[in-house]
């Protein structure tokens, strides 16, 4: 059986604020909707076809309008996109507290949100799908599209960065893989848990603590990815001691409210993505 997906990866950092790029084309997926999942970053993605059709409703997908270019804000619950073969884009991870010099907006003014590119950044956004929709485009030169696109928007953002007590936390809950007690890493930060709170509910629309649950919920995907590209079985009880959960139930609860299944089922039904390197990377520290 052939890949479901071909993935290109672009080199490490290509833009400041951007964990990572990646290039995806649908080779063998039947016309189906598949979960986006909630993550502790911003997805950016560009379309090298018709447009992506989305929706946190699923009932809303069919009359939803298609983007060339979308911008999803932090979310805690799936958002439904839908697939077919041919689909194609580049699809970028941000880190929140870069969303002001990127995009011109707080990553708060996301939270929960599928955003048209295109109204947020205007013709930048039109003349960039534009271009990597030329046929015959390698991989190499969509990512330096993107990336061309998205440094001059850093080097001209004339944004106010991050309050250095939001970058020391948000540093404090990565290096913890989501695990570090908001009162610690309210320490970190130099400020009182109720003020950190009040930080990050207006720079990212989320309390720290969904924020942690976020990026432990990475972690763990991470983990499920590694198991199924190595061939190994999946170990629901050693994922939960690896990430600090009680046990396998708590895993299995935390993550269905998250993803809107189990693990293991998720797993099941994403494991030809998962086999191609799909839901690969780690959040990232502050930009």
């Amino acid at each position: 059986m052939g890949p479901a997906w071909d993935f290109a990866v672009a080199p490490q950092r290509p833009v400041p604020g951007v964990s990572s790029m990646v290039g995806y084309r649908a080779v063998d997926v039947p016309d189906s909707v598949h979960a986006g999942l909630p993550s502790a970053q911003l997805t950016f993605i560009v379309s090298l076809d018709d447009g992506i059709r989305a929706s946190f409703e699923r009932s809303d997908l069919a009359t939803t309008a298609r983007k060339r270019v979308l911008l999803a804000g932090l979310h805690t619950r799936p958002s439904h996109v839908e697939q077919s073969t041919g689909q194609a884009g580049v699809q970028l991870a941000v880190h929140p507290l870069a969303a002001r010099a990127l995009f011109g907006c707080p990553a708060a003014e996301l939270a929960e949100l599928d955003i048209d590119g295109a109204g947020l950044l205007g013709g930048l956004a039109t003349e960039l799908a534009d271009r990597l929709a030329a046929p015959n485009l390698r991989w190499r030169n969509a990512f330096e599209e993107v990336a061309a696109m998205l440094r001059d928007r850093w080097s001209s953002s004339d944004a106010v960065r991050p309050r250095p007590e939001l970058c020391r936390a948000w540093d404090a809950l990565t290096r913890s893989a989501g695990r570090a007690p908001i009162g610690a890493v309210a320490d970190a930060a130099g400020v009182s848990t109720r003020h950190l709170g009040t930080l990050f509910r207006a720079e990212v629309g989320l309390a720290p603590k969904t924020v942690a649950r976020l990026i432990r919920f990475e972690a763990v995907i991470g983990m499920l990815g590694r198991s199924v590209r190595a061939g190994r079985c999946i170990e629901l009880a050693e994922i939960a001691d690896a990430h600090g959960y009680a046990d396998q139930a708590h895993l299995t609860r935390e993550f269905s409210r998250l993803a809107g299944t189990s693990p293991g089922r998720w797993a099941q039904q994403e494991f030809r993505n998962l086999q191609d390197g799909g839901h690969g990377g780690q959040p990232d520290s502050t930009p």
